[in-house]
């Protein structure tokens, strides 16, 4: 009795996982093609190790998540190509992107910027002195 209570319930089950899976498979991506190729350039160059993306990285550098409300498409890419001194070194440069590449990782940040944080990053609050 148990082992056809089992079956009865594993058996659709399955099947629906299945049919939920080729259907779903078959969906065009919601992803931008820049915006993957721009996370195929944050994975290559390891920007992890610094950076962070919701709360998840390196914590020497900026959090990335919300970055293009902060500073234009322009800004960013110019930063990317032409890489300037990293604080707090005198001669270590940002690591620098062609053209191409610092779009489509500027794309993959602004795809990011879409999804809804729920105000991630914490902004830090200024304490008041009790005193």
């Amino acid at each position: 009795m148990k082992l056809h209570t089992l079956l009865l319930l594993s058996i659709p089950s399955f099947i629906l996982f299945v049919g939920i899976t080729l259907i779903s498979a078959k969906l065009p991506s919601s992803i931008p093609e820049q915006a993957v190729a721009g996370k195929l350039i944050w994975q290559k160059n390891n920007c992890v190790s610094c950076h962070t993306l919701f709360g998840h990285g390196g914590y020497e550098a900026d959090d990335l998540t919300h970055i293009t409300d902060a500073e234009t498409t322009e800004y960013l890419i110019d930063f990317l190509v032409e890489a300037p001194v990293m604080r707090p070194h005198k001669y270590a440069r940002h690591p620098a992107l062609d053209q191409i590449d610092a779009e489509n990782l500027v794309n993959y940040l602004e795809f990011l910027n879409t999804i809804p944080t729920l105000g991630w990053p914490p902004q830090q609050e200024q304490v008041e002195d009790d005193s």
